[in-house]
């Protein structure tokens, strides 16, 4: 018989591995499961619901809102199911549904109007329901959940990639107009931000920051006189996540240096494969050679007032 207990962050390593049970097409590490719950400014643990059978979770459900940071972003009607994994023995036995309402039920009396799966953009595992989980998206679906909508991430090989002799000639171009390519110091993280922030807001300025928890930092700017007018993030959230790439003034070829030198940057790092999360969400992304899958996600939103 199991219990259903709160989350705590010894339990990182066992959810990790629930939810590679869960989500066969889709993997995830014990830094995932932690940076995005006791790790998050609002992780609130009485919407965590952890079900344990002989000291394993076989389920768990954790529900999410914006309650303390980004402090523009605060508000007391949206609402997320950041994690939802059930042993795939178990979707059909009543545990899911129990874990599901749940966290729908403590929403709904919290005054919460609607809730979304799993896009909790900043400190999200997954930016929604892989499609090839079928089974998890179903139960979803015949529980009140609709699709609003969809995005993709790219798997790139970084095996025998090389920045083209094209994209060379524009850094060049580039360099003889004023514009430079580099890594900052860690010193420089507040006034990098702060550019993020007014350029993109407190979500991506958040990534920003977290890029510079590397040594060297995960980031390379393109500056003129002095001045940000573009960067590109790398392994910011997860360690195997290339981008976004941020431009001012929509500036495309300072986007495209900026995303091979990313690429090249992580291939020197040691990486062989990068995930580009949420690629389709920028045309840029789609001129990367040698992705090799595209995995693609289905947002889901339910109306807690009904």
């Amino acid at each position: 018989m199991y219990e259903i207990i709160s989350f705590e962050e010894s339990q990182a390593v066992s959810i990790a591995r629930l939810l590679n049970m869960a989500y066969p097409y889709d993997s995830v590490t014990p830094w995932s499961i932690v940076r995005s719950t006791v790790l998050d400014p609002n992780f609130d643990p009485s919407l965590t619901f952890v079900a344990m059978e002989d000291g394993i979770p076989i389920g768990c459900a954790i529900g999410a809102t914006r309650s303390k940071e980004p402090k523009e972003l605060i508000n007391k009607e949206h609402a997320w199911l950041k994690l939802f994994a059930i042993a795939p023995d178990q979707l059909y036995s009543g545990l899911a549904d129990r874990l599901l309402s749940q966290v729908e039920s403590e929403l709904r009396e919290r005054g919460y109007k609607d809730i979304r799966a799993t896009d909790f953009t900043g400190w999200y595992v997954f930016p929604g329901i892989n499609v090839r989980s079928e089974d998890v998206l179903q139960f979803l679906l015949r529980k009140g959940y609709s699709k609003v909508a969809e995005t993709t991430d790219y798997i790139i090989d970084l095996s025998g990639f090389s920045i083209p002799s094209i994209v060379k000639e524009e850094e060049e171009r580039q360099r003889n107009e004023g514009i430079i390519y580099r890594i900052p110091d860690k010193n420089e993280k507040g006034s990098v931000a702060s550019w993020v922030l007014d350029k993109n807001g407190p979500i991506l300025s958040f990534e920003t920051i977290m890029s510079f928890r590397h040594d060297p930092p995960g980031i390379i700017i393109a500056e003129k006189e002095g001045s940000i007018v573009g960067l590109g993030l790398i392994s910011a959230l997860e360690t195997n996540w290339l981008g976004p790439i941020i431009v001012s003034e929509n500036d495309q070829k300072v986007g495209e240096v900026l995303l091979y030198k990313a690429a090249w940057e992580m291939k020197l790092r040691g990486f062989d494969r990068v995930v580009i999360p949420r690629a389709s969400e920028s045309s840029l992304y789609a001129q990367v050679p040698n992705i090799v899958k595209v995995k693609q996600y289905w947002i889901l939103s339910k109306n807690l007032e009904l």
